[in-house]
């Protein structure tokens, strides 16, 4: 049986918004070949993919599940591998463990067995319980110990401390080592085609498709997996200067300001049915940006849109010359309605925007704003656009009107409190529903982001959230 991975990074994403885009910008490997130096199955990461062995993590109960990539995050998020340069390897995968431990451990996450616990690690950042552990490891000079320590089982590798593998560690240090150091062969060539294009080799035509790809990016063409890569480097630059310390302090302060949010908009919702149409306009000041609720990635349908890059994986040769063929590159359409009746606040029309902002990483998009009446849908090519959409609405709600609204894209996607009658005719729509009113359409999917679905996601009592600030 597999394991759920879009339930926990949707758990994750609640529990730890300060790690949001890292949480759903990674990828998730599952595979045999994950296993510490005995061979025993384990989890582990390379700063870019998160890989777990089946057999270790559906032998867990669902809260360590939780705390088993919770920790291969934070080792991604707070920069943990790249920091160990120049580290003796051993006693820094035994800091960042104890560190993370400690603070996941308060958060009310269960260990699994074997994980490093150090008891006043909750103190440290990790470079401070390094030089701890390392003036008691130079200080521990006694004879008897470290012949004690020769005649004991041996003990584990350098890169196999605690429950998880930090064996991709030195692998990944070296792969960044060889992203940034330029390639004396091809900024000599750049520039400079050779004349006999018949006596191109295979490694200039690679050449050549990869410089395409850089000249696109500098247009802005940039592609899913470079925007992917593009989030978590800049959020884990912004989360890795804080500190653990600090780090753990805020999420919590940002959970309980999103938690709050969502209370306060749940808390003014009205039930919104009618008939009537206010056509007013209402201006949403500071719309922001804020981690996604939902896994688009993966929500979202992709198809195939066109011939758009040179492709060299079944390239042709003949005479010397490589012939490239056409790749398909996948995309996707997506429409999305935003309820704007009276019964949704501000607080809700902000986090619909929000989201659309999420949406446009994984799509192409237009966004339109119904009552009882549809007002269009809106291009949006970039967050800018989405800033200033006009919120038009105010009435009642006729999702009848919604649904007949799409045309035919890829995706459907409604935002909205639920608060009127259902239509009729079957829509394979994504409705994403701001509240605890619970709806049956006729077709599609439901998901509700609610207090008390968050509440549960996270583990803990939404009144501890409110006590918060009482604690230390």
């Amino acid at each position: 049986m597999s394991v759920d991975i879009n339930k926990i990074k949707s758990k994750l994403l609640v529990q730890y918004p300060i790690f949001g885009s890292i949480t759903a910008n990674l990828n998730y490997v599952e595979t045999m070949d994950c296993v510490d130096d005995y061979g025993n199955p384990t989890a582990g990461t390379d700063a870019e993919t998160i890989f777990y062995h089946p057999d270790f993590i559906n032998n867990l109960s669902e809260s360590e599940q939780v705390f088993v990539f919770a920790h291969e995050v934070c080792h991604v998020a707070l920069n943990h591998i790249y920091r160990s340069e120049g580290k003796d390897k051993e006693t820094w995968n035994k800091a960042t463990d104890a560190v993370i431990n400690a603070f996941l451990k308060n958060d009310g996450l269960t260990l699994v067995d074997n994980v490093v616990e150090i008891s006043d690690a909750l103190n440290y950042d990790s470079e401070e319980l390094y030089q701890r552990l390392l003036e008691k490891r130079e200080n521990k000079n006694d004879e008897n110990s470290l012949s004690k320590n020769r005649n004991s089982t041996p003990e584990k590798g350098n890169n196999c401390v605690g429950h998880d593998s930090h064996s991709m560690w030195d692998k990944a240090i070296e792969k960044q080592k060889q992203k940034n150091q330029p390639d004396d062969n091809n900024l000599k060539e750049k520039g400079e085609p050779k004349q006999q294009s018949s006596n191109r080799s295979f490694l200039d035509k690679v050449f050549r498709k990869n410089q395409r790809k850089e000249d696109s990016k500098e247009n802005g063409q940039v592609s899913l997996q470079d925007e992917r890569e593009k989030k978590i480097k800049e959020q884990v630059q912004k989360v890795a200067e804080l500190g653990e310390k600090k780090v753990f302090k805020q999420n919590k302060v940002e959970r309980k300001k999103q938690l709050e949010e969502l209370r306060n908009a749940l808390a003014k919702q009205s039930v919104g049915v009618g008939i009537s149409t206010n056509s007013s306009v209402r201006n949403i000041d500071e719309i922001g940006v804020a981690d996604s609720f939902v896994d688009w990635t993966t929500l979202l349908s992709k198809t195939v849109k066109g011939l758009e890059d040179w492709s060299f994986q079944n390239a042709s040769i003949e005479y010397g010359v490589v012939t490239p063929h056409l790749e398909e590159i996948e995309s996707s359409e997506t429409e999305i309605l935003l309820d704007t009746s009276g019964s949704i606040s501000e607080v809700l029309l902000r986090n619909f925007l929000r989201e659309c902002k999420n949406i446009l990483q994984n799509s192409k998009m237009k966004v339109g704003c119904f009552d009882t009446v549809f007002y269009g849908f809106y291009e949006v090519r970039d967050n800018s656009d989405i800033d200033n959409i006009p919120l038009v609405g105010g009435g009642g709600t006729d999702f009848t009107v919604a649904v007949n609204s799409f045309t035919k894209a890829d995706n459907k996607i409604i935002f909205t409190d639920g608060y009127a009658s259902m239509p009729t005719q079957y829509l394979n729509a994504i409705w994403i529903v701001f509240g605890n009113h619970k709806i049956s359409p006729p077709g599609g999917r439901v998901i509700y982001i609610g207090k008390e679905q968050l509440s549960k996601l996270c583990n803990f009592v939404y009144k501890e959230v409110q006590d918060f600030g009482k604690r230390k």
